[in-house]
């Protein structure tokens, strides 16, 4: 298997895992607001609710006349469970770990 094919096998595949643990798990931790007539309150809320598919949470919200707005916050939030892990995890599974080792002997060896 070549570098390219490894990296994008991993990053796909870690993408997904990552999505779906955050979809199917109700981790409230990306920001949203609550925006009433009167008032407005910052929340956490599932990746479920975030995106808006969560139709318990949106039938709350609008039974009680509010709106949900997602935050900047909450998008990078997103983008990096989603994104930036998994090109992580993607970059640290191509590397070579003869390589690894002799790059941390130079490493060493220059201090």
């Amino acid at each position: 298997m070549t570098g390219k094919t490894k990296f994008i096998l991993i990053f796909l595949g870690s993408g997904i895992a990552m999505f779906l643990i955050f979809y199917f798990y109700p981790a409230d931790i990306f920001d949203g607001k609550i925006v009433g007539p009167e008032a407005e309150a910052e929340r956490t809320v599932s990746m479920k609710a975030f995106l808006g598919l969560d139709d318990a949470f949106n039938q709350e919200v609008d039974s009680k006349g509010f709106s949900f707005e997602r935050k900047l916050s909450g998008w990078m939030i997103l983008i990096i469970l989603t994104i930036g892990m998994p090109l992580m995890f993607a970059y640290r599974g191509t590397l070579d770990k003869k390589g690894a080792k002799s790059k941390a002997a130079q490493t060493d060896s220059e201090e």
